[in-house]
């Protein structure tokens, strides 16, 4: 199976990935059965871009987990990837409940989900990761109803590409502001699918009108996600992490739902580990780049930049300080949440710019606070 290079950022994500579903795993030992349901399978091995070593696919990686789940399933657009996903796992898992379904996820999920009625009751984790807006609504829909008659509902872990949202919509970015009204129409659907809803359009109004910078409206995409995941779908407990590339600039925003405390808990120490690593990554990944470059420039130095990095002391030592440069969207209150820097609190996210406040929850405050402040549910 070809393999094609991955930035480290991309090894990050699955590390998270692999960190979370031992212990999802473990916690729910109790339980007759656990699933695993992988909207984008993709690859089941890729390669670093930046540094040359293997990366294991998210499915491989469920695959591997221990305690195992019982039921593992993917869904993968092309079909012969999907028929050699297929068979090369059941090759190395011969006796393990794995089907990776071939086509288009929005149309193979529900089929997928109603062969899976007898597992209704048993612990379920979705990881939703692709590739751009691809993603519509109503997948998150289908995974937050198909437990409907239990106390949680599936879990998920949603790669939300908010820094390419803006992108999608905005004329203003097109060479002479090409995009014709059908194809700008289209362009909007696509955001709206993604959304579920026609809330996103005041934050986007807001970058145009110059009212939001960019991080701020990524920000605020993020939230409105957030948001809808807890008010619509009801979701208890939301968090997210946003991950950027060598050079620091935002890529996307990994999101985490949950209705069960030992959940949030978990994937709140995963989010910590995971933001204390992350720049030691990229200081790796980009040295490498450098090392490589000079490589093809036929510049041979005594050390290299690789070799330096590991002995270089990051520029800011405090990890708290660290992460708040590239992520600052959900700094916690001074209240219960001491998860600092770039992971949010639970529950924890002002009404989305343009929503109305039903008074519903007291987790939520109208009109919305600046986004380098949180609230605190309890």
């Amino acid at each position: 199976m070809a393999e094609r290079p991955w930035g480290f950022w991309t090894e990050s994500k699955l590390d998270m990935l692999s960190a979370y579903l031992p212990a999802f795993t473990t916690a729910s030992k109790k339980a007759p059965s656990t699933v695993y349901l992988d909207l984008f399978a993709g690859q089941a091995t890729n390669v670093s871009r930046d540094i040359g070593r293997p990366i294991e696919g998210s499915l491989l990686r469920a695959l591997q987990t221990k305690p195992p789940f019982t039921v593992v399933r993917g869904f993968e657009l092309r079909h012969k990837r999907a028929q050699s996903l297929q068979e090369a796992f059941r090759a190395e898992f011969p006796n393990r409940d794995v089907v990776v379904h071939a086509g288009d996820v929005h149309d193979a999920l529900q089929p997928a989900l109603a062969a899976l009625t007898e597992y209704r009751w048993s612990p379920t984790f979705a990881f939703i990761d692709p590739d751009g807006v691809e993603a519509r609504w109503e997948l998150l829909e289908a995974l937050a109803t198909h437990k409907a008659r239990t106390s949680t509902k599936v879990e998920l872990f949603l790669l939300l590409v908010s820094p390419q949202i803006v992108r999608v919509v905005n004329n203003s970015n097109n060479s002479n502001n090409s995009l014709g009204p059908d194809d700008l129409h289209h362009r909007e659907q696509r955001v709206t699918d993604l959304f579920g809803s026609t809330e996103w359009r005041p934050i986007l109004d807001g970058r145009q009108s110059g009212a939001l910078d960019a991080e701020r409206t990524r920000d605020e995409l993020t939230n409105l996600m957030r948001w809808r995941l807890e008010k619509t779908l009801g979701y208890g407990f939301t968090h997210t992490l946003r991950l950027t590339n060598v050079y620091g600039v935002p890529l996307y925003d990994m999101i985490f739902a949950t209705d069960h405390a030992i959940g949030d808990k978990i994937m709140r120490s995963v989010y910590q580990k995971a933001a204390e690593r992350f720049p030691a990554m990229r200081q790796e990944a980009r040295a490498r780049r450098r090392d490589r470059k000079e490589l093809e420039s036929g510049f041979n130095p005594f050390f290299t930049h690789a070799e330096l990095a590991q002995h270089t002391p990051l520029r800011a030592m405090s990890p708290i300080s660290t992460f708040r440069r590239f992520r600052r969207m959900a700094r916690p209150s001074p209240c219960r949440c001491r998860i600092p820097g770039p992971v949010s609190s639970s529950a924890a996210r002002s009404a989305p710019i343009g929503a109305e406040s039903d008074g519903s929850s007291p987790r939520w405050s109208w009109p919305p606070t600046p986004l380098g402040s949180s609230h605190c549910s309890g």
